[in-house]
């Protein structure tokens, strides 16, 4: 038989790159889970849209002739008002934006969700329980699936503040119940433009400034009283022994540390033995 003519290419065999290849399963769900999910997820902007449909088929024709029966100072008079109604600070606008900001916070924290993989085995994301609003921002509750715990969302506070347009965002797990998780998204400090007074500072508003900046401390330091130098004796009876036979008692003199002041008012701290220890203080 003759020999195959095929050379072999010289070298090294080159390596083919294989790269890592990411499967996501997703569950199987019957189309009434399916929507009920989604009308869960949507609901609000269904209840909006809902409402706005009602309105205009229900009450349409009366609002739009009550505007044609009046005047077109009092239609321009009623919008201002309105409009002047929706901009200041009241108890509705506040809902309303307050609503609104918790819609996109869970469809923004939703997306940041899928997009971080933070699934189970199963293709589950973490449920929302609910968002609520705070004096900081939202506060959002999830339940954690079968195979999810809040370590995978460790380390991933940043980003679930980028991705709900917030400053910080804070992750926390419940202490009765592992499975849920809490989430603060803050958006604003309410005490950043507010000047707390300190109620300490009420005794002495009628006080100069000169005699507030001086020290208490030294204001007792005195040269009158720092002069006095004390020598306090104890007299107690001193111990029987063989060399005290006759049952004599001695008095016990102790020498106690004591301040003295100098004509420059500098206070100098004399030690047992008479010396200055100032410099060691």
């Amino acid at each position: 038989m003759s020999k195959s003519t095929r050379k072999r290419p010289s070298g090294r065999a080159r390596s083919t790159a294989r790269g890592a290849i990411e499967t996501i399963t997703r569950p199987q769900q019957s189309w009434p889970v399916k929507l009920l999910l989604t009308v869960w997820r949507w609901r609000w902007e269904l209840y909006v849209l809902a409402s706005i449909a009602y309105i205009v088929i229900a009450h349409g024709n009366a609002i739009s002739g009550y505007f044609q029966s009046n005047p077109l100072w009092l239609n321009a008079l009623l919008t201002i008002v309105l409009c002047g109604w929706i901009i200041t600070d009241n108890l509705v606008r506040r809902f309303v934006l307050n609503r609104i900001w918790c819609v996109t916070t869970r469809h923004r924290l939703r997306a940041c969700l899928v997009e971080m993989r933070v699934l189970n085995y199963s293709g589950n994301l973490p449920f929302i329980l609910g968002c609520f609003a705070t004096k900081t921002g939202q506060v959002v509750w999830l339940w954690m699936r079968p195979g999810q715990s809040v370590e995978d969302l460790d380390n991933k506070a940043e980003s679930l503040a980028s991705a709900c347009w917030a400053s910080k965002a804070t992750i926390a797990r419940s202490k009765r119940n592992a499975a849920i998780v809490r989430i603060d998204i803050d958006r604003r400090d309410p005490l950043a433009k507010k000047t707390i007074d300190s109620p300490l500072l009420d005794d002495t508003s009628g006080v100069p400034e000169a005699a507030v900046a001086d020290d208490a401390v030294m204001a007792f330091l005195t040269p009158d009283s720092a002069s006095n130098e004390s020598t306090t004796h104890d007299e107690r009876p001193a111990k029987t022994g063989s060399a005290n036979t006759s049952g004599e008692t001695r008095p016990r003199t102790s020498k106690t540390k004591t301040t003295a002041a100098v004509n420059d008012s500098q206070t100098v701290i004399l030690g047992a033995n008479g010396e200055d220890v100032s410099d060691y203080v």
